[in-house]
């Protein structure tokens, strides 16, 4: 690959984080002309591959980063698992507002980091596709798989900002949803959920078909099973697609490829903390010059570590925990013990995680350099398993379902048919997601309310019940984008 001063150039630019015309300035600098840059490509299209460098690294360190619970994707998947059911805390730390369903106002931070962060991850991908687009004709692959990275991550992005901004798409289709931005148009007012949609379902089709075939670099960057889980999970939300769940399914089992099915309790149990396991489809890989230190996952999560969880654990909530069979190896993920009688998580002790362990709890490598998982094959077979219930195919659903947990109970078998496989699937997928960012999305897409009335281990500030479709599972539209966006007439209540 050449890397010539335009790279550089690329690389700098591919950060704008401002949601107005500044935001959508294509101009990289004032060093070198557009038409410069355009013939640098045309010479060189890897020369795009700063604009890729810059996306990716936006989802993990953030050029906006404003705080030490702002680290990019997995702060948001860890802010929207604190909103459900399923994952809670006691003391007063980073995350607790989120718990409480509290930090969702115009001029808080979540709100304000969430937008900037995604929209930059988007802008970036837009000058990746308007560069290299002119060329896809050519049919060379290299050009055809940084194109759909680029069509995949901006469909990714999306998906996240309609679903933090406004409700889920089967009930709010003609509803205000958020600013669309592409390599060719510029709609600054809140377009419609299914204007959204169809933008995202575009994107995301296109991406996966372009990197079909064509083999990755690294678990890093995207690839066609990633592409395929994010198609999965799109889908699961526009009850009006044709054959909705089979196109789910679909997806889902053609995810499956891109990993194998942990076989070991050493796996199980090994911290989810290197993109090298074999579960792992897609996510990114840390190390000492992109680590965010502190303002870190793993500081958030490991209870063994030197971050803010050593103090602030993250626990799984008791009536989910009490789901979780004896001979279930997932079991080990929760329970530390706890000495001091004086610490508020003794009598709770059971329920602490240690599921997440940075690499210097296990001595696998330098502090806070945990890689970061955002798809794993699990995942997608027991969202095959959904589909294929909700497509009327419940044998296929129950193999499904007990291909994957027979590798975490070795004698399973599910003998359960209608509302209750359907109800077993749904557990067993909260036990093995848990902490990884996926359930708020599914909460909202089935429409079921908030319920922590079970749990005895909820923050006593924290709601009980909340009913699907409330305010506080949205954000309202940060302040900082309403006095740079006239265009934008509502915000959400």
């Amino acid at each position: 690959m050449k890397y010539t001063k335009y790279l550089w150039i690329l690389a700098a630019t591919a950060c704008m984080t401002s949601c107005d015309e500044e935001f959508l300035n294509k101009v990289p600098t004032a060093n070198a002309s557009e038409e410069a840059v355009e013939d640098a490509i045309k010479r060189d299209p890897s020369a795009v591959q700063g604009y890729i460098t810059g996306y990716y690294r936006n989802l993990i360190a953030p050029e906006a980063q404003a705080s030490h619970d702002d680290f990019g994707l997995k702060a948001f998947e860890l802010a929207t698992d604190l909103m459900g059911s399923d994952m809670t805390m006691i003391v007063s730390d980073f995350f607790i507002n989120d718990h409480l369903l509290t930090n969702r106002q115009a001029a808080y931070r979540r709100p304000r980091t969430c937008w900037q962060e995604l929209y930059a991850v988007i802008n970036g991908a837009n000058e990746v596709i308007s560069k290299l687009k002119p060329l896809e004709e050519e049919g060379d692959a290299t050009i055809e798989r940084m194109l759909g990275q680029s069509y995949t991550i901006r469909a990714y992005m999306y998906y996240w900002l309609i679903n933090l901004y406004q409700q889920p798409y089967q009930w709010n289709k003609d509803k205000p949803g958020i600013p669309l931005y592409t390599e060719e148009t510029t709609r600054l007012e809140r377009v419609p959920v299914k204007e959204v949609y169809d933008q995202i379902l575009a994107d995301i089709d296109k991406g996966y078909k372009l990197l079909k075939g064509k083999k990755s670099q690294s678990k890093s960057e995207l690839n066609e099973y990633a592409a395929a889980a994010i198609y999965a999970n799109v889908l699961a939300f526009v009850n009006d697609y044709p054959k909705q769940w089979e196109e789910v399914a679909k997806y889902a089992v053609e995810a499956t490829k891109g990993g194998k099915l942990f076989s070991t309790e050493e796996e199980f149990l090994s911290g989810f903390n290197d993109l090298g396991m074999s579960e792992a489809i897609w996510g990114a890989d840390i190390d000492a010059e992109n680590n965010t230190f502190f303002g870190s996952f793993m500081s958030h999560m490991d209870s063994y570590g030197p971050g803010y969880a050593d103090t602030a654990y993250k626990m799984i909530a008791s009536d989910l925990y009490d789901k979780i069979a004896e001979n279930d190896v997932r079991k080990k993920w929760f329970g530390m013990e706890i000495t001091d009688k004086k610490n508020p998580h003794y009598n709770v002790q059971q329920y602490v995680q240690c599921k997440f362990l940075d690499v210097s709890t296990t001595d696998t490598g330098d502090v806070f350099c945990s890689d970061y998982i955002f798809f794993r094959v699990a995942e997608m077979y027991f969202m095959a398993a959904e589909a294929y219930y909700n497509n009327n195919q419940p044998a296929e659903a129950k193999t499904m379902l007990e291909t994957v947990m027979k590798t975490r109970i070795p004698d399973y078998t599910c003998e359960k048919s209608g509302e209750e496989l359907l109800e077993e699937i749904k557990i067993q997928k909260r036990i093995e997601m848990w902490g990884e960012g996926k359930r708020l999305f599914d909460m909202k897409r089935r429409g079921e309310d908030l319920d922590r009335s079970k749990a005895i281990n909820h923050n006593s500030s924290s709601p009980t019940h909340v009913e699907a479709g409330d305010k506080r599972f949205i954000y309202q539209i940060p302040n900082a984008e309403l006095n740079a966006n006239s265009a934008i007439k509502e915000q959400n209540p």
